[in-house]
C-alpha cells in the first residue's frame, strides 16, 4: 500500500520541484532583465539633465546623502556623481522636492561641478492639467531657462518678473513658478555650502 502512494506521488513531486526550478531560474533572470531596464531609464533621464562629457558609470559612483527637509522630506537625497579623467564634473541630485498647488513637485536637478544648473526634470507632479502642469518638460520650455543659471545672480534675482525677479512665469501657475524658483536657488545655496559632500568618496 505505501509502495502504490510512492509511486502515485511521485510523478507530482518531481514535477513540483521541476516547476520550482524552472520558477527560480526565470525570476532569477527576469529580475535581472527588470532591474537592468530599470538603470537605463533611470540613466536616459540623468544623461537629460546631465549634458556633459564624463567617463565614469554613474550607477557605480552613487551617493545617498543626508539632506535638510526642505530639500526633501525623508531627508534623504540619491547623487549620482560624473567625472572626467577621475575629476568631479557634475552632480544629478534626486528627488528634490517641493510643494506645488496641487501637492509635491518632484525634480531632478543637474548642478556642473562650479555650481551652475546643467539640466532640470520634472519626475513626478500633481499639479492642474493646462495650468501648473505647464512646468513639465512635455508640456513647455520653460525648465529650460534654468540651464547655466547659478548663485551669481542675486537671490533678488532668483524670482518671477512679477516679483521684479528675472524669469518669466508659467501663465496661470504662480504658485508653481514660485515654488520651483524657490527650490532651484534653495538646491545651488545647498550645493555650494557642502560641495565637498557631494563628492566624498563611498
Amino acid at each position: 500500500m505505501n509502495k502504490q502512494k510512492l509511486k502515485s506521488i511521485l510523478p507530482l513531486t518531481i514535477t513540483s520541484i521541476f516547476c520550482f526550478i524552472v520558477i527560480t531560474i526565470v525570476h532569477h533572470f527576469t529580475k535581472e532583465k527588470i532591474e537592468f531596464n530599470r538603470e537605463q531609464a533611470a540613466l536616459a533621464v540623468i544623461s537629460e539633465v546631465l549634458p556633459i562629457k564624463y567617463d565614469n558609470n554613474l550607477f557605480q559612483d552613487k551617493l545617498d546623502i543626508d539632506v535638510p527637509t526642505y530639500l526633501n522630506n525623508t531627508n534623504k537625497l540619491s547623487i549620482y556623481r560624473a567625472r572626467l579623467n577621475k575629476q568631479p564634473v557634475a552632480v544629478s541630485l534626486m528627488p528634490v522636492m517641493t510643494k506645488g498647488y496641487n501637492g509635491n513637485i518632484s525634480l531632478i536637478i543637474g548642478i556642473s561641478y562650479e555650481g551652475k544648473l546643467t539640466g532640470v526634470k520634472i519626475l513626478k507632479h500633481n499639479e492642474t492639467e493646462g495650468f501648473g502642469n505647464q512646468a513639465h518638460q512635455d508640456k513647455s520650455d520653460w525648465l529650460i531657462g534654468f540651464n547655466d543659471q547659478s548663485l551669481e545672480s542675486s537671490k533678488k534675482n532668483w524670482a518671477i518678473k512679477k516679483d521684479e525677479g528675472e524669469f518669466d512665469q508659467l501663465s496661470g501657475a504662480t504658485i508653481t513658478s514660485r515654488s520651483i524658483i524657490n527650490i532651484l536657488y534653495k538646491t545651488l545655496e545647498y550645493y555650494s555650502e557642502h560641495r565637498d559632500k557631494f563628492y566624498v568618496n563611498n
